[in-house]
């Protein structure tokens, strides 16, 4: 006989989950702090890639620093140790995104209004499970879209 004890954990939320998407903004604003508030709770690297952030703009067919979110991950120095923002314009980009694991401080970046759309194509069969995705983070990368 195979006996099994699970101990009883409880769940403890600090923030209530909202519903409203409308007060999103208002609560995360709430909670987050800007870096200059947070400044001595933050890990140092941290804190001194947030200063002066590079911004590289993103649009399909040219008209931006770059027309591919590829391209744009692949201007990033290995080690890079500065945030860059890669700001991409609405439209369909049907591309393999990876950011590898010396490119730390990317932010990816769309208009909430007018999202940018992010397609791959690639099956299992091709890629097997894992390299079929989208997109692959490997750094310590914040990923954002909004």
């Amino acid at each position: 006989m195979c006996v099994s004890i699970l101990p009883f954990v409880p769940i403890v939320l600090s923030q209530p989950i909202l519903a409203d998407k409308s007060q999103v903004e208002a609560w995360f604003n709430g909670i987050i702090k800007p870096v200059k508030e947070r400044g001595k709770t933050l890990n140092p690297e941290l804190v001194e890639a947030e200063k002066k952030p590079r911004i590289i703009k993103v649009m399909q067919g040219g008209g931006e620093e770059f027309d591919t979110i590829t391209k744009a991950i692949e201007s990033v120095p290995s080690g890079n140790a500065k945030r860059v923002i890669i700001s991409i314009e609405p439209g369909s980009y049907k591309e393999k995104i990876r950011i590898e694991r010396n490119k730390h401080f990317i932010t990816l970046l769309g208009d909430p209004k007018n999202m940018p759309n992010l397609t791959f194509d690639g099956t299992t069969k091709q890629y097997e499970t894992v390299n079929s995705t989208t997109r692959i983070t490997e750094s310590s990368t914040l990923w954002v879209l909004s």
